[in-house]
């Protein structure tokens, strides 16, 4: 309400007029305004070389895989990285983490299975035959 005069004292007209000009002139709060979340450009699709990369880093991305973490890392929507969840995991290579709910998958990396990849890629490697490279000849 603003300062009230000492008892006995009556405000005059032109310091009434002055208090409410003043008070026109105070800013007014301004509420902030809600930060905008940026708007996410994932694929809805997946092409050839995008499943590659998933497949080939997957079994890299630790002990949990969930739909959140495939949608983070590879840059997918939820249903895609739902796929590829499922895709996986039925072809072996994750394993349900605990009990499952149709809500929210968890899923870790079978060990058995990338352990198998890794055998199987140094053993591609050793029969490859060493290829060397000739220096070039002088004239």
């Amino acid at each position: 309400m603003g300062k009230q005069p000492t008892q006995g004292q009556k405000k005059t007209k032109d310091q009434i007029a002055k208090a409410a000009s003043q008070r026109s002139k105070q800013t007014k709060k301004k509420w902030t305004k809600g930060r905008a979340k940026d708007k996410l450009n994932n694929a809805v699709y997946l092409d050839q070389s995008s499943y590659k990369q998933i497949e080939t880093q997957l079994p890299k991305m630790g002990s949990l895989i969930t739909v959140s973490t495939v949608s983070d890392k590879f840059k997918v929507n939820g249903s895609l990285a739902r796929r590829c969840i499922r895709h996986f995991a039925k072809s072996g290579l994750l394993v349900p983490a605990g009990d499952q709910n149709s809500k929210q998958y968890i899923f870790t990396v079978n060990a058995q299975v990338v352990a198998a990849q890794k055998a199987a890629a140094a053993a591609a490697a050793a029969d490859k035959p060493q290829t060397q490279k000739k220096a070039p000849a002088k004239k």
